[in-house]
């Protein structure tokens, strides 16, 4: 009987997104953008600023190829919300030179 059900976790149907190609300083512009529109909806978010996106070494295929240094401007309270903004950033963009 064939193996047909051990793949390995790498091969695994997992949704694959198609990340859009950008420079460090698009990504950034769009973290910006939307730690901004967060700071409209609720305060507390006003002045809160993301570093730089820096490339990462990748060690899967589907993992993300940058990160951030942390927030350079961070309000009390607002770390966790920035984080997933980030997190979710991460999902969608992938850093070319």
């Amino acid at each position: 009987m064939p193996d047909m059900f051990l793949q390995p976790l790498d091969t695994a149907d997992t949704p694959q997104t198609i990340r859009k190609r950008a420079t460090a300083e698009v990504i950034h512009a769009d973290l910006s953008e939307r730690i901004e529109r967060l700071a409209t909806r609720e305060p507390k978010y006003r002045g809160c600023v993301a570093a730089l996106p820096k490339a990462l070494p990748v060690f899967r295929d589907s993992a993300p190829n940058w990160t951030i240094d942390g927030f350079t401007v961070l309000q009390p309270g607002c770390f966790i919300a920035l984080v997933k903004i980030v997190d979710q950033v991460r999902l969608e963009y992938e850093l070319v030179a």
